[in-house]
């Protein structure tokens, strides 16, 4: 029974030590950079960061482009079966949850022609998924842990907000408030809250939609900024949102109804989120001449390039390039995307390294390790 009691205090002490954590959240944070190889992109990485999902190109520019991949840090980069007809040589890997299932799309040319939606139960193994029988073209965006698939399809020349099922689809009939018509679903959260575009030709705005809701939400804008607004990400948890409104990428938190602007890098006059987990920080892009891609924590807006270790930083350009962009991030900080090493546009996935706590988190430290001590004495007494 002593064994049996002396978990307790260390499973406290344990617990004491993880709610420390966030005293460095206010240092910027430290992270180490994988390459994906040259002419690649990282395109999104799952909740837990075990899976990233990226496309490959053949040659030195965006053009030609194979099939997309799925990365681990344990297996490297492992390539998506193609799938479709033999015309169907652009992938597009867009989304994958923690079981490694990717939902993407795919078509007859860089521009998305003939766009097919598409599931990678794994990496061997993919379906085209269902279109609905007045459409034939059709995107697959979003996935949650789930498994439910969001994206949209086009019927008449119009596109259409669309959830993917294994046997079916259908469109989300649904509009915002004041009547616009959900034409994306970019993404979907575990609690089957759905984040995207919306629009009636002349206005486009960010929605999110619960489920069994009669409407949805228009997000709205920033104060005094433009009426154009997109809704890119949804954290898994539901609670955070982002996008661009207008020049301005945003986080917007459904449960207060409020869009805060996310400060851009110096020099750069415009930007957009791309990806927020459930700590409600955010990824994505801002330039001006160039493109930089940003993370923001919440209170900061960092430079990624300013965020790599010391000698990992030797070869990456992340201020220079026009295609630099951050695209996904976990909840537990990894970050994908592509920036340029040596010259050349390669995908990368950056891992967050452990902070060295401050001092006055290793006195806490002390405290707790000094009440593990008297709760062991006591037990064991």
């Amino acid at each position: 029974m002593k064994n049996i009691t002396l978990v307790l205090p260390i499973a406290t002490g344990l617990l004491l030590f993880g709610s420390l954590l966030p005293v460095t959240a206010q240092t910027p944070p430290s992270y180490t950079i994988y390459s994906l190889g040259a002419n690649t992109t990282g395109l999104s990485v799952s909740q837990d960061g075990n899976y990233v999902t990226g496309l490959y190109y053949n040659d030195g520019g965006f053009s030609n482009p194979e099939a997309g991949f799925l990365w681990t840090q344990s297996g490297g980069a492992v390539t998506l079966p193609a799938v479709g007809s033999p015309d169907h040589v652009d992938a597009s890997p867009n989304a994958v949850n923690d079981s490694g299932v990717v939902a993407g799309a795919v078509s007859t040319t860089t521009y998305g022609a003939g766009a097919l939606p598409v599931l990678y139960s794994d990496s061997r193994s993919a379906t085209i998924l269902p279109l609905p029988a007045a459409s034939t073209v059709g995107k697959a965006y979003g996935i949650n842990n789930s498994g439910t698939v969001v994206g949209t399809i086009q019927s008449n020349g119009n596109w259409y907000a669309t959830i993917f099922g294994p046997t079916d689809a259908s469109v989300i009939l649904q509009t915002t408030t004041d009547g616009l018509i959900l034409q994306y679903a970019n993404g979907i959260a575990n609690t089957g809250r759905i984040v995207g575009q919306a629009g009636n030709g002349s206005t486009t705005a960010g929605f999110y939609l619960d489920s069994g809701a009669s409407n949805a939400v228009n997000i709205g804008s920033l104060p005094n900024g433009s009426s154009l607004t997109e809704a890119f990400g949804i954290s898994g948890n539901g609670n955070y949102i982002t996008g661009a409104s207008g020049a301005n990428p945003f986080i917007y938190e459904p449960r207060t109804a409020t869009m805060t602007a996310i400060p851009l890098l110096a020099n750069c006059t415009s930007g957009q989120g791309e990806s927020v987990n459930s700590s409600g920080w955010v990824v994505g892009d801002s330039g001006g001449e160039t493109s930089i891609p940003f993370l923001y924590d919440g209170t900061n807006t960092y430079s990624l390039q300013n965020l790599l270790n010391g000698a990992d930083s030797l070869g990456w350009n992340m201020t220079n390039g026009t295609g630099n962009a951050a695209l996904g991030i976990s909840d537990n900080g990894l970050i994908t995307g592509r920036a340029l090493y040596d010259g050349v546009n390669t995908g990368f996935v950056m891992v967050p390294t452990f902070a060295t706590p401050e001092p006055s988190t290793y006195a806490l430290l002390g405290i707790g390790a000094f009440a593990l001590v008297i709760a062991y004495r006591r037990k064991v007494a």
